[in-house]
């Protein structure tokens, strides 16, 4: 089965509109496509509501909720979630700070000679939400460095000059969140948790990623995101053994960002035995 339930949009770090992410998802034939910008719902605002009628492809509802966590790696996807306005009213008090955290950024680069202005991230952004990727990709178009890694390695991430810390939801407040809306709560990326193979320890007894995960199920955490562009098979297999062993659902998104990330295409194709008991919940 062809889909993709993790995309990012303008809304966030993406660089397609949410109706061009879903003509684009039309136009390679996907069958189910769910749009999870970081910590916003407002895509939602820019469809139309015949995109949600579409015989051939099913759009479903997300979000990606980036929560409290050394390495920055620990996001909630949340589905299907009935209670929109509850799910907006949070994630947009994450925002408010967000945008103080930008300008603060933006102040430290112009005292260290960066000459930027808020004007040409909103342009480079596209959308309400500026973060660090329009950073960078400013950073790239103005020659102040060579690549969009070298922006972050550099600046941007943890511990860089630039570097402000973000205000996140714990891990459990971000699932509690999705479910008290109605929807379903997700592991993204487990490996990406990962330093040298272990995951930071969150909780007593967690040290490794089926402790994690047996962590968050005890926080109400329904499935995890087994099929991500970056895993590896047996890393796939894995995830699946765990799945199986605590009757989790699965996913399968590919984080696609357009052309902030172009190396990570939109789509994957997965067994429907897999996806099956997932695509059950969003009926």
């Amino acid at each position: 089965m062809v889909l993709d339930l993790h995309t990012h949009t303008t809304a966030s770090d993406g660089t397609l509109r949410p109706m061009e992410l879903i003509q684009k998802a039309k136009l390679i034939g996907l069958e189910v496509l769910a749009i999870t910008d970081h910590d916003t719902v407002s895509a939602f605002h820019q469809v139309d509501d015949s995109a949600f009628k579409d015989p051939k492809l099913l759009l479903v509802r997300g979000v990606e909720i980036s929560a409290e966590y050394p390495t920055d790696s620990l996001h909630i996807l949340g589905y299907n979630f009935r209670d929109s306005e509850k799910v907006e009213k949070v994630l947009n008090e994450l925002i408010e700070y967000r945008n103080k955290r930008n300008e603060l950024i933006l102040e430290k680069m112009n005292q260290h000679g960066f000459n930027v202005t808020m004007e040409e991230l909103k342009q480079i952004a596209k959308g309400k939400a500026v973060g660090r990727p329009h950073f960078a990709r400013l950073m790239v178009e103005k020659g102040y460095v060579q690549s969009l890694d070298e922006a972050f390695q550099k600046y941007l991430k943890d511990g860089g000059l630039f570097f402000v810390e973000k205000k996140r939801l714990k891990p459990e407040e971000a699932i509690d969140l999705i479910k008290e809306a109605g929807g379903i709560a997700i592991l993204a990326h487990p490996y990406q948790m990962l330093r040298d193979g272990k995951p930071y320890p969150i909780a007593p007894g967690v040290e490794s990623l089926e402790d994690l995960i047996r962590y968050l199920v005890s926080k109400g955490l329904d499935g995890i995101e087994a099929y991500y562009s970056t895993h590896m098979p047996g890393q796939i297999e894995e995830l699946l053994y765990i799945a199986e062993k605590y009757n989790l659902l699965i996913t399968a998104g590919s984080d696609f960002h357009g052309d902030n990330r172009p190396n990570v295409k939109l789509g994957m194709n997965v067994p429907y035995r897999h996806i099956g008991k997932f695509l059950s919940k969003l009926f």
